[in-house]
């Protein structure tokens, strides 16, 4: 009865649905099936970038040929759950298999203690060449402590561009010769404010973004929380605009920009020879409202589309190409995914799981996601049919969503995709199960230490630039 309740299902286990027909946009040359050792991994994360924005997951305008063809030699998973909304507590998961309440890392203000063994670390232990490139400060090594077995950390300043990113890492990729390697790319471009370089910022938009006669923009203004749209550089990247469609096209050229990169990536690496001998692994840190429930340009709250992010991973070698898994994952199954393939032992205490057995095309357990707000504002649990959010705690970020303490949201995600009926008093045995869980899963934490984070008045700025800070 728990499992139909909560997966939405009536005779427990079901056919796997990845083996049903998928949309992934094909394109006309896939990548390598690989047929020697593999030499690397390159785990790009894009800061900011929803799934549902790419063509890949069904975007009918957004143009990702980068993502589609890297889909098209692996494995796209179409349900992927970040563990977290707010950057450096999520890519502290990712890189522990932790979750927040483990790690402890609820902020960008906040460091991952030096108890968890990170991907560098154990990469790094095995022999590997390791480096990493962040954009953005909260990023940085004496701020997040991301860094824990990075031999090369390319550090955030100033705003550096996709491409600018990706030459960085191929100078440094060239100078390894044949010696394994592990390296993060972060890309910081989708995220606030959207500025991508001409022509992405025409792609999906051709008409006066200026027109005094249009006044989408001002209407929504009322729905953005004060310490954004007080602050100088948002109302710089604003000024004089007029039509929020601008902005959301503004999103879609950097989503597009950044896949061109990823797209040139892929080329580089081949035209090296060593795409048949490189782990890729692309998602993002969390998604973007972008008008849902009344939220514009924030990632507050826990709905789809702030939790729901992209993972597409391609290993060399593996057999499966072209591949959809439709089961719900979490960020933190990359982790143990890595390793297990590099047969690299993995720590006693972690969360994920590998997703292996998916890619196989098995048929594990299903799983039910958990992910936490920053400052432990709220925390869900999503399993293949139902989103459900309890508020912990007062606070109101947004005008058009306060945090009320006890309040509990239940959404049929089948049914309701865009989360407008909460069915928490309609479907109190739904309800109480996942009470019940989410007890489960708050007494079995490991409550890890945090480290000590540097943070600089120039961070903080930036941090308050980019609607961290109040």
């Amino acid at each position: 009865m728990l499992f139909a309740l909560l997966f939405g299902c009536d005779h427990g286990p079901r056919e796997p649905e990845h083996a049903k027909p998928h949309r992934i946009v094909m394109p006309t040359i896939n990548l390598p099936a690989g047929d020697t050792a593999p030499l690397g991994v390159i785990f790009v994360t894009v800061d900011t970038l929803r799934a549902d924005y790419l063509s890949s997951y069904g975007h009918a305008r957004v143009l990702t040929p980068g993502f589609d063809r890297v889909a098209s030699g692996g494995v796209l998973f179409s349900q992927a759950i970040s563990q977290s909304t707010t950057t450096t507590p999520s890519h502290a998961s990712m890189f522990t298999s932790l979750y927040l309440q483990d790690h402890n890392v609820y902020s960008n203000f906040e460091a991952l203690g030096n108890a968890p063994r990170t991907l560098g670390e154990l990469f790094a232990g095995r022999g590997f060449r390791t480096f990493s490139i962040a954009n953005m400060r909260h990023l940085n090594p004496e701020v997040s402590n991301l860094g824990q077995g990075i031999q090369t950390f390319v550090k955030s300043s100033n705003f550096r561009r996709a491409d600018a990113t990706i030459d960085t890492f191929l100078e440094w990729l060239d100078e390894g010769g044949e010696v394994p390697f592990y390296a993060w790319v972060h890309f910081a471009d989708v995220h606030t404010p959207y500025q991508p370089p001409p022509p992405y910022d025409r792609f999906y938009y051709d008409d006066d973004e200026r027109d005094p006669a249009k006044r989408s923009l001002k209407r929504i203004w009322p729905f953005l929380p004060e310490h954004m749209s007080d602050h100088p550089f948002f109302l710089q990247w604003l000024d004089g605009i007029t039509d929020v469609e601008w902005v959301f096209a503004q999103y879609q050229g950097a989503v597009t920009y950044v896949d061109d990169e990823i797209g040139r990536l892929v080329d580089s690496l081949e035209e090296r020879d060593l795409l048949h001998r490189t782990v890729i692994v692309l998602t993002a840190d969390h998604g973007e409202a972008l008008g849902e429930h009344d939220m514009y340009f924030v990632h507050t709250g826990l709905y789809e589309p702030t939790v729901h992010v992209p993972l597409i991973t391609y290993f060399p070698g593996a057999g499966r190409q072209g591949v959809q898994v439709s089961e719900v994952v979490e960020l933190v199954d990359i982790f143990p995914t890595l390793l297990e393939f590099f047969d690299i032992p993995p720590p006693h205490n972690m969360r994920g799981r590998s997703l292996w057995p998916l890619i196989r095309g098995e048929v594990p357990p299903e799983r039910i996601a958990f992910s936490e707000h920053a400052g432990g504002n709220q925390v869900s649990l999503r399993s293949n049919r139902y989103k459900y959010v309890r508020h912990l705690r007062n606070n109101r970020l947004q005008p058009s969503y306060p945090f009320i303490e006890g309040k509990e949201e239940l959404y049929d995600l089948k049914k309701d995709p865009s989360e407008r009926t909460d069915l928490s008093t309609h479907l109190p045995s739904v309800v109480r199960l996942f009470r019940q869980e989410l007890k489960n899963r708050r007494k079995d934490r490991f409550d890890l230490a945090v480290g000590e984070a540097e943070i600089s008045n120039e961070t903080v700025e930036v941090l308050r630039s980019l609607g961290y800070v109040r």
